[in-house]
C-alpha cells in the first residue's frame, strides 16, 4: 500500500511517522521545505486539560501523552519539556499598581501574576521546527520519502469515487490512498474534491535568545493598549533558551506559496514594545527571529480529520487552530489507524468528520 501526504508540517510529518511504523510505504509531498509555515513558527505550548468540554478534549488528551512518550520512542531533542503556566495582567501607565515588583522575578514591575494555569503535570511545550523535523526524519528512516513538489490535482479513476494518486509539477505519484495536509492552504485541494473551507489567520511573533534568564513559565498575561482593543500577550519559554512571544491574530490574504509570507513591519514594532515592557530580558539585540505564520481553522473551530465526502480513498487532516502542534501525534496515529485499518481506534474521529461542513464551492478558487 502506498500513500501520498501532501503537506510536510507537523500534522503530514505525524501521520507519515505513524504510517511507515506500519510499514507502509509513504511519500511526503512539500512545495517548500519541511516546518516552513505554522509547524516551525509556533510556540509549541501543550496541554493536556484546557480543551475540556470540547470535542477536542479526548484527542487532546491522548496526544498529550503521546508527545510525553515519544521523546523515549524515537531520536533526536526537540526540547520537549514540562513547565507551569500563568496568567495575569500588565498594568498600563499611570496605574497605581505600576511600580508594584511582580511575583516572577524575571518580569518587570507592574506584570502582575493572578493565577497558575497549568503545572508541570498538565502543561508542556516543544520546539515545533525540531519536533516536526524528528517526526519526518524517523518516518524517513522507517522508509518514508520526503519529494520536493506542488501537488496541483489528483487522479480520478473511471468510477470516480477513488483516486490513483496526485498530479505534481513534473509529472503524476501513484497512490493508494492520499491525505491532504498542507494547513491553510488546504484550500487550494477544494478545487479537486469536496472539501469545506479552510481558512488561515495570521499571527506575528518575536524569538528572543533568552539562554538561562527565563525560568520554564509560559505567560497569558492581558494587556489594554492605550488605543485599541485588549488582547492576550502568550510567552513561552523553551529548554533551548528560547523564547517565543505573539500577542494577536488578524486577517490578511494567504500567499499561495508558503514561502511568501512576510511579516508586517509596523506589527513586529508593536509587538517588540510589548515585550520590552514585560521584562529587562526581552532586549532588541537578543532578537533571533521576527516572523509570522498562518494558523488553518474551520468555520466550526473543529479540525477536518477524516475520509474526504464522495472519495473512498482520500483523507484530510487540517483546521487545528491554535492546537496543531499538541494534537499533531494523536491526529497522525489516528489517521494512519484510519487508512490501515479502515477505523480509528485510539481516538474517536467523529466530531471532526469533514461531512459536517458544507463543501467549498469551487468557483469561488477559480480566481486565485
Amino acid at each position: 500500500m502506498r500513500v501520498v501526504i501532501c503537506g510536510g508540517g507537523v500534522i503530514g510529518a505525524c501521520t507519515a511517522y505513524f504510517l511507515s511504523r506500519r510499514g507502509i510505504d509513504v511519500i511526503v509531498v512539500e512545495r517548500a521545505e519541511v516546518a516552513a509555515a505554522a509547524s516551525g513558527k509556533a510556540g509549541g505550548f501543550l496541554a493536556l486539560d484546557w480543551c475540556a468540554g470540547t470535542p477536542l478534549d479526548a484527542l487532546a488528551r491522548h496526544s498529550f501523552a503521546l508527545h510525553a512518550a515519544l521523546p523515549g520512542e524515537i531520536a533526536g531533542d526537540w526540547a520537549y519539556c514540562r513547565m507551569s503556566a500563568y496568567s495575569g495582567v500588565v498594568v498600563p501607565e499611570g496605574d497605581p499598581r505600576r511600580r508594584v515588583p511582580s511575583r516572577l522575578g524575571w518580569l518587570a514591575d507592574g506584570v502582575l501574576i493572578a493565577s497558575r494555569l497549568g503545572t508541570t503535570d498538565t502543561t508542556a511545550i516543544v520546539h515545533p521546527r525540531k519536533f516536526t523535523t524528528a517526526m519526518m526524519r524517523t518516518a524517513q528512516a522507517h522508509g518514508a520519502e520526503l519529494r520536493h513538489g506542488r501537488v496541483t490535482g489528483i487522479v480520478r479513476h473511471a468510477d470516480e469515487t477513488t483516486v490513483g494518486g496526485v498530479e505534481v509539477d513534473d509529472g503524476v505519484i501513484a497512490a493508494d490512498a492520499v491525505v491532504v495536509a498542507m494547513g491553510p492552504w488546504s484550500l487550494l485541494a477544494a478545487a479537486w474534491m469536496d472539501l469545506p473551507a479552510v481558512y488561515g489567520q495570521r499571527s506575528p511573533s518575536l524569538v528572543y535568545d533568552t539562554g538561562a534568564d527565563v525560568p520554564a513559565e509560559a505567560l497569558f498575561l492581558e494587556l489594554h493598549p492605550a488605543t485599541g482593543d485588549a488582547m492576550t500577550v502568550e510567552v513561552f519559554p523553551r529548554p533551548d533558551g528560547s523564547t517565543h512571544v505573539t500577542a494577536w491574530s488578524d486577517q490578511a490574504p494567504l500567499p499561495l506559496d508558503p514561502a511568501a509570507v512576510t511579516v508586517d513591519p509596523h506589527e513586529i514594532d508593536r509587538l517588540q514594545a510589548i515585550c520590552e515592557r514585560l521584562s529587562p530580558v526581552f532586549r532588541p539585540e537578543r532578537i533571533i527571529a521576527r516572523q509570522a505564520c498562518f494558523r488553518p481553522l474551520t468555520e466550526d473551530g473543529l479540525p477536518l480529520i477524516g475520509k474526504v465526502p464522495r472519495r473512498a480513498n482520500v483523507y484530510v487532516a487540517t483546521g487545528h487552530n491554535v492546537w496543531g502542534i499538541l494534537n499533531a501525534p494523536a491526529t497522525g496515529e489516528a489517521l494512519a489507524e484510519l487508512i490501515a485499518d479502515g477505523v480509528a481506534r485510539t481516538v474517536d474521529l467523529a466530531p471532526f468528520d469533514p461531512s459536517r461542513l458544507r463543501p467549498l464551492d469551487p468557483a469561488l478558487l477559480r480566481a486565485i
